[in-house]
């Protein structure tokens, strides 16, 4: 089975094929090339193969530098002496980002037995192992398993796997798929998990590793702006980044740097600057020239600070949620700065009340996590999948976080400070706010109309726009409306607009009827009426106006259905007892179709 050459590893530039071809018959793992990992957990036994040699129960690894991904195969013969379980069983990480996994990693892996007694592929994002091929069941169930897989995978994410027993003359396909989760490797792997009986009935030999790195086009996300006081910014990066002809300036007067230091992993820079940053001020930081190290610029050149200011009750609010998630997507829950403050909203927690009225436990936002004046935020189990389903513009705001399931009919959503004594906001939705053109509620999420609309009314809300795909997290919502008017008329009643089309579409879906009193003190009551005189929708009955202020008429009758297209009447009566003053206006109101 051995070649009595010495296989060895090595790395050459990008257009050419990075590989592995091990057997270790050099009689070691620290040299050509080098695996890294609980070293004692293995061993070059006598036949040169690489036996395990753990003494109790545990996890071992091996890892060595592999980058190749694009158009790549990789091959391993895997025996283990036992019958594998639920406890006792083999992995092989084709593709790595990290070298020490066991706090997780990103990449890909073929586990070798397991409780279904399979060889399978499954890709890791963190600690989140999915089976991405379902091997053949009972593959593996045999008192020793011997074989040796083989995976490729071309340009475009297809991956294939194989299998081959000790007996057999070919390669068995598992299975097939397509998957671009992860985007590159750094690290090929070997992994085992034996009990007390098992830590010396692993082996590995014979690998090989052919394939091209991959080429990095995508450019770097400015993930973070960290402001110390009283005069230092930190910019952080998504990857390592080339600092050498990078400028930095800030505006307000502050300019640039007088020195920088640039981090270890070279995904932040400390900026010193000589003037001192000032409390209530946002300043922006612009970087000219600043690349990753494969010369990709940013997307984003300057992103805004300040000095983060205390959060008042009123300051944050529920704005967005999806609480049924399109199959493909993720749900999510979007929170809004409405106050003039630059807010740190990290540790904030974001839960659900229970049955009795008590909180769960819920979710803590990320550290440095700060919110700008007017600034959006979505909190998700998955800001990618949200990200790409919804089409979300740059700099939209989207943030990975633990997560609990939200029901898909109605919840109670809290968003509280870290000692859940102080509530910022709370939302009771249901699922039939949702506009009745909806038919099925999956994968459309409720907009506030405002921030400045009570958030415990169902008229403060709208499904979200098609043309966004149902959503628009971290971003401004589609069905965004001005509640202030900026007519300079003295105009009692009008509507805004005059003819609205309530299909949904995100473009003038409500009719805003706004009116101006000249006096406290009036009720009004008011009704749409055909073009017969017949009451469709009743929107007000003996309400205290304001002095000045608006109500919503999204289409619907009152039997729940969607108004048909034509000319409406608004038929608005206010009275004031005060006075006795009392006014009756009637005007057009049109649904319109496109």
């Amino acid at each position: 089975m051995k070649n009595l050459s010495l296989f060895f590893a090595f790395f050459v530039p990008v257009l050419c094929f990075a590989q592995i071809n091990e057997n270790f018959s050099d009689g070691n793992f620290t040299t050509n090339p080098i695996w890294t990992g609980t070293t004692s957990g293995f061993v070059v036994n006598a036949a040169f193969q690489l036996q395990s040699q753990a003494i109790t129960a545990s996890t071992s690894f091996l890892f060595t530098p592999s980058e190749a991904f694009e158009n790549a195969t990789w091959e391993c013969s895997v025996k283990i002496a036992y019958n594998p379980s639920a406890y006792n069983y083999a992995m092989v990480y084709l593709a790595s980002d990290k070298a020490d996994v066991s706090s997780g990693c990103n990449g890909y892996y073929v586990q070798i037995g397991g409780s279904n007694d399979e060889v399978s592929l499954y890709v890791q994002e963190g600690t989140k192992k999915t089976r991405i091929i379902d091997g053949k069941d009972k593959r593996t169930d045999s008192n020793v398993v011997d074989l040796r897989i083989k995976v490729t995978r071309d340009e475009s994410g297809n991956f294939v796997l194989f299998s081959r027993l000790a007996g057999e003359s070919d390669y068995v396909p598992e299975g097939t798929v397509q998957n671009m989760t992860v985007k590159s490797s750094t690290y090929f792997g070997l992994l085992y998990v034996n009990t007390s009986l098992t830590g010396k009935d692993y082996y590995f030999d014979d690998i090989v590793v052919t394939g091209s790195k991959v080429i990095d086009r995508d450019p770097p996300v400015w993930k973070t702006l960290i402001l110390e006081q009283p005069n230092k910014l930190i910019p952080g990066f998504s990857e390592a980044m080339d600092f050498a002809h990078a400028a930095f300036v800030v505006d307000g007067g502050i300019g640039s740097p007088s020195s920088q230091s640039v981090s270890g992993d070279q995904k932040s820079v400390m900026l010193t600057f000589e003037p001192d940053f000032e409390p209530g001020k946002l300043y922006s930081l612009q970087a000219t020239g600043l690349t990753d190290i494969a010369g990709n610029p940013l997307a984003i050149t300057s992103r805004t600070t300040g000095i983060t200011e205390p959060i008042g009750k009123d300051d944050l609010i529920i704005n967005e949620v999806m609480f049924d998630n399109p199959d493909s997507s993720a749900e999510y829950l979007e929170i809004y700065n409405r106050s003039k403050k630059l807010l740190d909203v990290s540790g904030l927690v974001f839960t659900t009340r229970k049955t009795d009225g008590t909180l769960n436990s819920g979710n803590s936002i990320p550290d440095q996590t700060t919110l700008l004046p007017g600034g959006y935020l979505a909190l998700t189990p998955d800001a990618e999948k949200v990200r790409a389903y919804h089409a979300c513009p740059e700099g939209s705001c989207i943030l990975t976080t633990d997560w609990n399931a939200l029901n898909n009919e109605s919840a109670t959503v809290v968003l509280s400070n870290s000692a859940k004594d102080t509530l910022y906001d709370e939302l009771t939705y249901n699922v039939k706010w949702h506009h009745i053109l909806v038919k099925n509620p999956k994968g459309v999420a409720l907009e506030r109309i405002n921030p400045e609309l009570p958030t415990q009314s169902p008229l403060s809300w709208h499904s979200a726009g098609s043309e966004v795909n149902y959503g628009t997290p971290g971003y401004k919502n589609s069905q965004y409306r001005d509640v202030e008017t900026n007519t300079g008329s003295k105009k009692t009643v009008w509507t805004d607009p005059e003819s609205f089309t309530p299909d949904n579409d995100g473009v003038d879906d409500v009719c805003f009827i706004r009116y101006r009193t000249d006096a406290n003190g009036y009720v009004a009551n008011v009704v749409i009426l055909n073009a017969v005189g017949y009451p469709v929708f009743h929107l007000a009955s003996n309400i205290l106006l304001s002095t000045e202020g608006f109500m919503t008429w999204d289409g619907k009758t009152d039997k729940g259905k969607n108004a048909n297209v034509g000319i409406y009447v608004l038929y608005f009566e206010m009275f004031n007892p005060n006075t006795g003053n009392r006014k009756q206006l009637k005007m057009p109101i049109v649904v319109s179709s496109r």
